[in-house]
């Protein structure tokens, strides 16, 4: 379909992955000519403007013992050092850590007041004909500006899904056979992560009206978007929600992405051959801002890892200065995850949706070590479908581990089902086809 030029909000919640998630989704649009504009507090200016995005830039007064704002930490490191502060990362029960999520303050009311007039402001200024929206909460200048919004569901779907009783909860990690008694419980506790009187109050207050029965991610009339790869979807997501758009993976890695490793670590890194030993086997270690900040974890993998002859590249996230790495270990802070995924062997990952899905696109194995919400549902939905390997980061010995790495990386059968996998991927036109329904869209704005 062609149309003339429209004007596109992307308003995603802060965190890579969402932003992510909204350019995967947009980055079509851009190139069929549509002008796309991405909301963003002060932390991410800049970050989505190289992609060729415009950017409306906000900043928050924040109050005196708000922490997120008094730092020069990025959005995902401020949420994993609040978190481990809360109590709710380490080794808990899986219920407890959603209850303490579901009593958590996330954003006073001041800091919601002052996103909404920004909020109000950027749509006066820009005119926007439709919005992209990654968050469980939607702003109520989006839903009353009357104007089509895309809801984009970056995390596993699961949490979206809570009424169909033949899924097991979100973040529980329970397996789609494991016993339904266990099941209510989750569903009582995640009621009270989609419906918030209090925040309908605020809504109130500033001048809206209550969304209906005081959801707090009202149902979207336009269209619904995840990415959860089709060999291991859930078939009730079609027979349910056919209108849903499975997009599989929001940013395909490309071609002309590919790199050699030489050119990302260094030369006496990657000359070392570990006295004789090396087994040429290059794997990515990626726990994500919410494991790399507790660093007892990342003592443990290190030790672990160091046993092997092997070498693995680290990212080390935001406490990168705090712990050391051993021989056959290599990292930095920050690194260019989709191009480290087309040259590494295996990859061993907290189950993040974004990097799950990314890394299965491009065809290789994983180990899941879940610790929060979604990385739970990803771990034991790899593993049940035999297309990763499962691990409970604060429950594993060295030699679990060691075992389950030298299983994986000779796993010819599971290479083969993940090559198709990445093949049927990478040819799929579903970027295009998602560009398609999003023009079809705007044509009726």
């Amino acid at each position: 379909m062609s149309i003339s030029s429209k004007r596109i909000l992307a308003v995603p919640v802060l965190g890579v992955g969402h932003v992510n998630a909204c350019a995967g989704v947009s980055l079509p649009l851009l190139k069929r000519g549509h002008r796309v504009v991405f909301f963003l507090e002060k932390q991410f200016a800049g970050k989505i403007s190289e992609l060729g995005f415009e950017e409306i830039v906000y900043e928050i007064d924040y109050e005196p013992d708000d922490t997120a704002g008094t730092n020069n930490k990025t959005p995902g490191e401020q949420t994993a050092h609040f978190l481990l502060t809360k109590g709710v990362l380490g080794n808990k029960n899986r219920l407890s850590q959603i209850e303490r999520l579901a009593d958590i303050p996330w954003d006073s009311d001041s800091k919601r007041i002052q996103i909404d007039r920004h909020l109000r402001n950027a749509i006066q200024t820009f005119k926007p004909d439709l919005f992209i929206v990654d968050n469980h909460k939607l702003q109520p200048a989006i839903f009353y500006s009357g104007k089509p919004w895309i809801n984009v569901i970056s995390i596993v779907p699961l949490l979206y899904l809570n009424d169909i009783e033949s899924l097991p909860p979100a973040w529980s990690g329970l397996s789609t056979d494991s016993d339904r008694k266990q099941w209510p419980k989750y569903r009582e506790v995640l009621n009270h992560i989609f419906y918030d009187k209090k925040l309908n109050d605020l809504i109130e207050k500033m001048g809206y009206k209550r969304y209906p029965n005081d959801f707090l991610m009202p149902k979207t009339e336009s269209l619904t978007i995840y990415s959860f790869p089709e060999e291991y979807d859930y078939p009730e997501i079609k027979q349910c929600h056919p209108d849903w758009f499975n997009i599989e993976v929001f940013n395909k890695i490309k071609k002309h992405d590919n790199i050699d490793i030489k050119e990302l670590v260094p030369k006496e890194f990657y000359d070392d051959d570990l006295d004789g030993y090396f087994t040429g086997k290059w794997i990515y270690v990626s726990m994500g801002s919410m494991g790399s900040v507790d660093l007892d974890l990342m003592h443990r993998l290190i030790d672990a890892l160091s046993k092997t002859n092997h070498k693995y590249i680290v990212s080390k996230g935001p406490r990168h200065e705090e712990y050391e790495l051993k021989r056959n270990l290599w990292g930095d802070r920050y690194l260019p995850q989709m191009k480290i995924l087309t040259v590494v062997d295996l990859v061993i990952t907290h189950g993040g949706n974004n990097t799950v899905t990314e890394t299965f696109a491009y065809g290789k194995p994983m180990i899941v070590m879940p610790m929060f919400v979604d990385q739970h549902d990803n771990a034991q939905r790899l593993s049940e479908k035999k297309l990763a390997i499962k691990i409970d980061p604060y429950d594993f010995n060295d030699e679990q581990l060691i075992k389950a790495i030298d299983q994986i990386l000779n796993d010819e059968q599971l290479k083969r089902r993940l090559l198709s996998a990445s093949n049927r991927i990478q040819n799929s036109p579903r970027h295009e086809q998602l560009c398609d329904k999003i023009e079809e869209i705007l044509s009726k704005s």
